[in-house]
């Protein structure tokens, strides 16, 4: 068993030759984008970091599982990776909070 340390070199490790693709600039305007996720994808990113399920994340956020599943696939394809370990290693890269620490 790898820590989670460990699990986010190698999610890191694993990622294609090219890397994850470049975060685009942000966009203002009513759909707001922080770089490279919309916001929304975002939080479903931190939670899926966090080891949540679809199911466990579409329940957090009061959504349905194949939304949450939806998000997930847009957050794979925009970041360029293909598992949920590199989508936790870029959230971790970029020190974005979790969902627990987002509730207290």
């Amino acid at each position: 068993m790898m820590t989670r340390a460990e699990a986010f070199e190698y999610a890191l490790a694993a990622a294609p030759p090219n890397g994850p693709k470049s975060e685009a600039p942000a966009k203002s305007g009513t759909g707001r984008r922080t770089g490279l996720l919309a916001p929304r994808e975002r939080e479903v990113a931190v939670l899926v970091a966090e080891g949540k399920t679809n199911r466990e994340i579409a329940a957090h956020l009061s959504t349905a599982e194949g939304t949450v599943e939806s998000h997930v696939q847009h957050i794979l394809n925009k970041l360029g990776v293909n598992t949920r370990a590199q989508i936790a290693a870029w959230v971790a890269a970029r020190g974005l909070r979790t969902a627990s620490a987002m509730d207290g």
